[in-house]
């Protein structure tokens, strides 16, 4: 529990005693109690400081009483802030002791240290809602990792479907081709056997109107020999010839007969093939679209067929890729939330502070992560990877490291300072520290220029010469050109003129002094003195002349 303040909700409706509020902590001085609207201790922010008088009262030294509720509901903070800045009591050399005033000296440093304790208790109470927060954090991190790779390896497996679709569609195309082509060969080949079909009926029709002119003739010579035979005795010669000429009439006949019979075999054959081609070669009047591999109707069935299937293939093969372009894009998406959220978590992990270096744990498990309060030699050690070109370590700089178990190294997060407001010299006491040696580098404020490859510095004495002294600037510019910035013996600096006319020297010497070897002085007066406890040593081969 807090002892140094307390909060109170104040509703703007409140009257009476709502708006009484007790101070239920010891304070030295009322003045040091602070009322506050929305405070922020840790940051040090809040919207309103109310006053003492106008705002609120104190009705006993243990309670105050707003004079007028808020006009909307707000959030008050009475806390205590003992001043730090100066003692309450200050002592010097022969002061009595009193015990109030020790009580008063003691109740400062208590109460002080009260307040850090109170803030430290609630920077804890924060940083242990933030672990909290990014352990919800990781676990929401390695959900969307999951759920990325369930994504990409679904957009594998369709791609995978939608490349065998892909050769699927390419092979039906392929056989629809060739179905083509044997229907196109098997379309000629129809064509000519109707054409031989035509002819060899053509032949039949010829024959068989030879053969009929041949009976014919056989008929006529047939009756000119019977009525030759009639007149034989009358003209035994005309029958002997009509008889030969029966007989070539009848050969002839028997001739065409022949040719006829086969012209209608021809004919017969030249028609069966027909009928195979164009019909199912079992029915040579059916509709054509038989079993008969070497039918045509079968072929252009076939070829039909294969290219719907082909069609299908490559309609199959298009969502296939649609749906494979979806799943890409869906575990992109998925993976640069997983990234986002990785990164979330890496900024609010909890780090374990280490000292240094030497100091990183011996037995490191899978993502253990470190605060390295003085990173000197981070840059250069072989146990870290990934340190940014150009970073060099210090006992300012803070690095965060994470383990990697596959790899057996520490893996650089991030780093900062480790006390940002005395590095960047942001509190009302910045200290500019020397590198820790007692003749190194000392501390530093240098002013570049525009470019940043000019600057003025303004350094501190060396170690050696045991320098603590304080330098306090002039309240105002110079009232005239021309004056220069002297100082007294408490390191107030000043404007003063310096007439280039007069040499000024003061009548006593207060500081001892000492005149170096082959040097000449003077000393003017009318009042020439050393004061007691000043001593005055002339080098060698040296002169002081005194002007009185």
């Amino acid at each position: 529990m807090p002892v140094s303040y307390s909060t109170h909700t104040v509703a703007s409706t409140a009257t009476g005693s709502a708006l009484q509020f007790a101070v239920s902590y010891p304070y030295i001085l009322r003045s040091h109690v602070k009322v506050y609207y929305g405070r922020d201790i840790l940051a040090g922010t809040h919207t309103a400081l109310l006053v003492d008088g106008t705002d609120y009262n104190w009705t006993t030294d243990t309670q105050i009483t707003l004079t007028a509720a808020p006009s909307s509901q707000s959030t008050l903070t009475i806390i205590r802030e003992t001043p730090t800045s100066a003692q309450l009591v200050p002592w010097q050399d022969g002061s009595n002791l009193i015990a109030e005033d020790l009580n008063k000296s003691d109740k400062q440093n208590l109460y002080a240290v009260q307040e850090v304790q109170d803030k430290n208790q609630l920077a804890s109470d924060d940083a242990t809602a933030a672990s909290t927060a990014a352990n919800a954090s990781t676990a929401a991190a390695n959900a969307a990792q999951a759920d990325a790779n369930t994504a990409i390896a679904t957009a594998n497996t369709a791609s995978t479907n939608a490349s065998a679709a892909v050769t699927t569609a390419n092979a039906a195309q392929t056989t629809a081709n060739t179905a083509n082509t044997n229907a196109t060969a098997a379309q000629t080949a129809a064509t000519n056997a109707q054409t031989s079909a035509n002819n060899a009926a053509t032949d039949a029709a010829a024959a068989q109107t030879s053969a009929s002119a041949a009976q014919t003739s056989a008929t006529q010579a047939q009756t000119s020999a019977t009525a030759a035979q009639t007149s034989a005795t009358a003209a035994q010669t005309s029958a002997t010839a009509a008889a030969s000429d029966a007989a070539t009439a009848i050969s002839t006949a028997n001739s065409a007969t022949t040719t006829a019979n086969t012209a209608d075999t021809n004919a017969t054959t030249a028609l069966s093939r027909v009928n195979t081609y164009l019909h199912d070669g079992t029915n040579p009047v059916g509709d054509g679209v038989g079993s008969n591999p070497q039918g045509l109707a079968y072929a252009i069935n076939t070829a039909n067929t294969a290219t719907s299937t082909a069609q299908s293939a490559s309609s199959t093969a298009t969502t296939a890729a649609t749906d494979a372009s979806n799943a890409v894009t869906t575990a992109n998406a998925a993976s640069a939330t997983a990234n986002a959220a990785s990164a979330a978590v890496a900024n609010a992990a909890f780090y374990s502070p280490i000292a240094a270096l030497a100091n990183l744990p011996s037995s490191p498990a899978n993502e253990d992560r470190v605060e390295v309060v003085d990173s000197t030699g981070v840059q250069s050690s072989s146990a870290v990877t990934g340190v940014p070109s150009g970073f060099v370590g210090s006992s300012n700089l803070t690095a965060r490291l994470q383990y990697n178990s596959s790899t057996s190294k520490w893996e650089w997060q991030s780093y900062f300072a480790a006390d940002p407001e005395n590095r960047y010299a942001t509190n009302y006491l910045p200290v500019i520290k020397g590198d820790g040696t007692s003749s190194g580098q000392v501390g530093k404020i240098t002013l570049n220029c525009s470019n940043n490859n000019h600057g003025v510095s303004l350094s501190s004495p060396p170690h050696s010469a045991n320098a603590t002294y304080n330098l306090t600037l002039p309240t105002s510019l110079p009232s005239v050109a021309g004056q220069a910035l002297t100082g007294d013996t408490s390191g107030n600096l000043s404007f003063t003129t310096i007439d280039a006319a007069f040499v000024l020297t003061p009548q006593t010497m207060t500081a001892s002094k000492t005149i170096a070897a082959n040097t000449n002085a003077g000393f003017m007066g009318p009042v020439v003195a050393l004061q007691s406890g000043a001593v005055l040593t002339i080098g060698q081969n040296s002169q002081l002349t005194l002007i009185s």
